[in-house]
């Protein structure tokens, strides 16, 4: 009798996990689900790999955890994989030549800033995807270039990395001017190809004379060129700051990791850079590269991303980038918004133009 009653509660158990799979399945698919997003998935599964060339950290790499957190939120097994590659200048000419060619892509998801992201545009390189019809997390403006094309992952905002056992309270460097002050003569470093000064010389923010004015003093003032991702620099005491960063990753990375680097934005150089993803028009897994980017923008891929790389979306809900923006905001600093409608609006040839005199004037100090 035992027996029996045991056989009857272990198969009345069975029937109910069985009852129950249909209904946990919904459950582990992302929120929003609908049918053309499973048509998506489906198709994803269909094509079994993903492939993303970036450059050394960018996106966090491949043990940021993005790969496993795919495909745990859509319930895919696919091979995920992350090469480093070269420059997304060299990625963005890649892929045009690739899809003039009708050629795979070198990569199933192109990444980079706005001024690539036109590249690719412009060469018809990328494809028009109709997110707003099945991508659950670019639902709200602003989550995709006015194009349809391009999708921003994160906010990079330039600044000043500083060395925080040489400049503590109030001679941390909290401006791009205060680089001018005669105590950090010699102190100091900038980038060889001026990052970010094309931007400083719009009328947006200084305007051309202003900037080549101050690159000239600052050019007296630095003590070396160095490139963004040399940190340990600053660190070990060669530089006691630098700027403008090219972003916020490096420093918060180096300085997470216990060296005396700390980070602030810029007062008189407000910027945030957007950092994109698109789909190349010859993709060879375009449906695994659009379900990637709809995931990098969901909760659950910002905060592996914001781990990983210390920057995430500030325009998404839980964002931590937007912290340091609110704090200048909140003084009343304005931000430049680097996107592709920048680009729309700038004569790319004028930027490079005075970013080339700028680049002249520092690499003669």
């Amino acid at each position: 009798m035992k027996n029996n009653r045991r056989s009857l509660i272990v198969g009345a158990l069975c029937g109910a996990l069985t009852a129950a799979l249909p209904s946990l399945a919904q459950a582990a698919e992302p929120s929003g689900g609908n049918a053309e997003l499973k048509k998506v998935i489906d198709a994803a599964r269909q094509e079994g790999a993903l492939s993303i060339v970036v450059g050394e950290g960018t996106l966090g790499g491949s043990n940021s955890g993005l790969a496993e957190g795919f495909n745990k939120y859509y319930g895919l097994n696919l091979d995920v994989r992350f090469t480093p590659g070269p420059p997304m200048p060299n990625v963005a000419a890649a892929v045009v030549q690739q899809a003039a060619a009708h050629r795979p892509a070198m990569t199933d998801v192109i990444v980079g800033y706005a001024n690539h992201m036109m590249t690719v545009i412009g060469a018809n390189a990328v494809e028009k995807v109709d997110w707003k019809s099945w991508a659950p997390n670019l639902q709200k403006p602003g989550l995709v270039s006015a194009e349809g094309v391009a999708v921003p992952v994160q906010s990079s905002t330039v600044g000043i990395a500083y060395n925080t056992n040489a400049l503590q309270g109030k001679d941390i460097p909290h401006s791009f001017h205060d680089f001018l002050n005669p105590k950090l003569k010699g102190r100091v470093a900038t980038t060889p190809y001026a990052s970010s000064f094309d931007r400083l010389a719009t009328d947006d923010m200084w305007g051309k004379e202003k900037t080549l004015a101050f690159t000239h003093a600052l050019s007296d003032q630095v003590g070396g060129l160095i490139r963004c991702n040399e940190m340990d620099r600053v660190a070990n005491g060669e530089f006691d700051a630098f700027a403008l960063t090219c972003s916020q990753n490096d420093a918060l990375a180096v300085g997470a990791k216990g060296a005396p680097v700390g980070f602030t934005l810029a007062s008189d150089a407000p910027i945030v850079m957007y950092l994109y993803e698109a789909v190349p028009a010859t993709s060879a897994h375009p449906n695994a590269a659009k379900l990637w980017i709809n995931y990098m923008s969901s909760p659950e891929g910002q905060k592996l991303l914001y781990k990983a790389s210390f920057a995430d979306l500030h325009l998404l809900p839980g964002s931590q980038t937007v912290k340091i923006i609110d704090e200048l905001q909140a003084k009343g600093v304005k931000f430049l918004i680097v996107d592709t409608d920048f680009y729309r609006q700038h004569d790319a040839k004028a930027l490079d133009a005075v970013l080339s005199q700028v680049q002249a004037i520092l690499q003669k100090r």
